[in-house]
């Protein structure tokens, strides 16, 4: 596969202005300066405790939500500044598989309607061809083609996260960005999923941005992991080094909390968390781990940490290294 850059995303932030009565409005920084690039035919993913800003940042780079600042590129291809008609037609090369395969699926279509409509929309193929296509995808996603006719009910979890998935290949993405698409199922389902979804990469090339909040699935399926605290990259690196040699206290904590069948080691103790994040309105001036950090010294309080190269590849934002 192709090392080329497929997915650039620079400086990107996304802040949400928030009003409140007889008081002057606030500004959420819920994504604060997050840069990754991800090549071609490859698996980024990015984890984080509920609130660090994973999903806010995978919805600005589909123009879910609306980017305050910075750049995001596709092959070259400037998203971030595509309106209008230019957005609509450039969707076909990125698409989205949700977290909850219950809520994602129109109740009152049948799935080979749900899988064919980003064809219909986006004028994909010859109309006369897209049943066969629907068909041809549902065989390459588990699934047997006579089942097109059948409702979302009809289905399992897992099956209809595989008609998620089908329905993201339908407009032959470059990308597909995966919002914790194992998190609502069964751990049995859950592997053949990820299987499933390594297999179709390996067929297509597509390339994906993986959200999830489970350091096991992260580990079992990406190729680069980012560690997001508080709208920010703290650590970032190949999937490895990340996970035998973390470098920021925050990514160590969350390694602790994986369960492991050699916890009495001392390397593998887990590391308790004091208190709760802070608001990501009222943002600390220092180091924004500072406050939970076991080992926060008096300049992790003062002043604010930047992303920097401990070893090759392996970047992370902290005043200790």
């Amino acid at each position: 596969m192709s090392d080329s850059v497929l997915l650039d995303v620079k400086d990107l932030k996304v802040h949400f202005s928030k009003k409140k009565m007889f008081k002057d409005p606030v500004t959420v920084h819920a994504v604060d300066g997050v840069s990754f690039s991800i090549p071609k035919g490859k698996t980024f993913g990015i984890v984080g405790e509920s609130g660090s800003g994973k999903t806010t940042t995978a919805l600005a780079v589909l123009r879910l939500v609306d980017i305050t600042s910075g750049t995001v590129e596709l092959e070259g291809q400037k998203i971030s500044e595509l309106q209008g008609d230019d957005l609509r037609k450039a969707r076909s090369r990125f698409q989205m598989v949700f977290q909850d395969p219950y809520s994602s699926l129109d109740p009152r279509r049948r799935v080979g309607d749900i899988v064919r409509e980003p064809m219909d929309l986006m004028e994909i193929g010859d109309p006369g061809e897209r049943d066969e296509k629907v068909r041809e995808l549902f065989v390459k996603v588990g699934l047997r083609p006579e089942l097109t006719n059948l409702f979302p009910h009809q289905f399992s979890g897992g099956q209809r996260q595989r008609v998620g998935l089908a329905r993201a290949l339908a407009s032959e993405p470059d990308l597909i960005v995966c919002d914790e698409p194992v998190s609502a199922l069964d751990v049995a389902v859950q592997a053949q999923i990820l299987n499933l979804m390594r297999k179709l990469q390996e067929d297509t090339g597509v390339t994906y941005l993986f959200i999830s909040h489970d350091l096991g699935v992260v580990q079992h399926v990406c190729d680069h992991v980012a560690v997001m605290y508080l709208g920010q990259i703290v650590e970032q690196a190949d999937r490895i080094s990340l996970f035998k040699n973390p470098k920021h206290p925050y990514t160590k904590a969350l390694l602790s909390a994986v369960p492991r069948v050699d916890n009495h080691n001392k390397e593998t103790k887990r590391q308790h968390l004091q208190g709760d994040p802070p608001s990501p309105i009222n943002l600390p001036k220092g180091c924004r781990f500072a406050g939970r950090c076991p080992e926060a010294t008096d300049v992790c309080h003062t002043t604010p940490t930047n992303l920097q190269e401990v070893t090759k590849g392996h970047f992370a934002s902290c005043h200790l290294l």
